[in-house]
């Protein structure tokens, strides 16, 4: 058996795919399988893909007959792992060559979490370092409470797929990704896997995270649906508090006057570049959910501490008490 499974959603990703694939195949670990389904691509990956796995023994390709989407697909994937840990992988990124090497000696560490995430470096579409020195202080153990503090309060902490790795029999007794949700089903699973047990943070940068336009979640005619599913998402996690009275207040005070402010600036965005049918689609979500006149003048106080560099300030001493 593996020591842990690689799975690999594709679908039109040929180029970057040979550089996703062959950062898999350079790691210092080698007790692997990589699980690739190509989801209906028209660009010639399932052709470069049934070629690759010729050549390599370790490889498994599967593929969609017709395009059932990201969280259909790593649910196929995983399914199919005999591995008893996941690593989740993108067709965009690249991993250094100690990242499975490194995810496998901390789960053999902390054998009862549920996942991990690790760091990452930021990359861009021509493979170019963006530099970021943003310190996390995250223990490297993290427990339903403290996971639904920090998420309360600044959002999805694991980050991107490519830097999970997932213990798969956790992730069979939750029930996989939610493949009804179209963008949010990864923090979806995250917050189940926290709501049931630890989860660990490796505090090494193991992965080359790509940023490029194409990607679905820097479409701006995904932002109402984005933020439709995340606020589903971020009720649980402010539920996951209810026991303790302070925690929970602090975690409603946080989604008014950070949470919804946020959302309030994507909806002037979305007006700025003249997409009316989406900005409508959000301004009906916020106003299910908030007085908009409210929010507005919440908006206005978080913006005004901004400009003067005072929000941080405000979030930490006011909101954080």
């Amino acid at each position: 058996m593996p020591k842990i499974s690689i799975v690999l959603p594709v679908y039109n990703g040929l180029k970057y795919l040979d550089s996703a694939i062959y950062s898999i195949l350079n790691q210092t670990e080698q007790n692997y399988e990589v699980l690739i389904c190509d989801d209906a691509s028209t660009d010639g990956s399932l052709s470069y893909l049934k070629q690759l796995e010729n050549l390599n023994h370790n490889v498994r390709i599967l593929y969609n007959d017709k395009n059932l989407g990201l969280f259909k697909t790593l649910n196929k994937l995983i399914k199919a792992c005999q591995s008893p840990l996941i690593h989740l992988w993108a067709q965009d990124d690249i991993m250094m060559p100690n990242c499975l090497e490194e995810c496998l000696n901390f789960h053999n560490l902390y054998p009862n979490i549920t996942m991990s995430y690790h760091g990452v470096e930021y990359i861009d579409e021509n493979g170019l370092v963006n530099p970021s020195e943003k310190i996390d202080g995250t223990p490297s153990i993290i427990d339903t409470k403290l996971y639904a503090i920090l998420s309360s309060k600044w959002g999805c902490i694991p980050g991107n797929i490519s830097n999970i790795t997932i213990n798969t029999s956790s992730i069979i007794a939750v029930g996989l990704f939610d493949d009804q949700m179209t963008l949010s089903a990864d923090f979806d699973l995250w917050t189940k896997l926290a709501a049931v047990g630890d989860i660990g943070r490796i505090p090494y940068k193991l992965t080359y995270l790509r940023l490029h336009a194409a990607q679905l979640s820097r479409n701006y005619k995904s932002i109402a649906l984005r933020i439709e599913e995340d606020t589903l998402i971020q009720k649980r996690i402010i539920g996951l508090l209810a026991e303790n009275k302070d925690d929970f207040n602090i975690a409603k005070r946080f989604w008014r006057w950070k949470t919804q402010p946020t959302y309030f600036n994507d909806l002037l965005y979305l007006i700025s570049v003249k997409e009316y049918d989406e900005g409508k689609k959000l301004a009906a979500l916020l106003y299910s959910e908030t007085n908009i006149i409210g929010l507005f003048f919440r908006w206005s106080i978080v913006r005004t501490l901004r400009f003067l560099k005072l929000d941080i300030k405000f979030y930490l001493n006011i909101l954080d008490r």
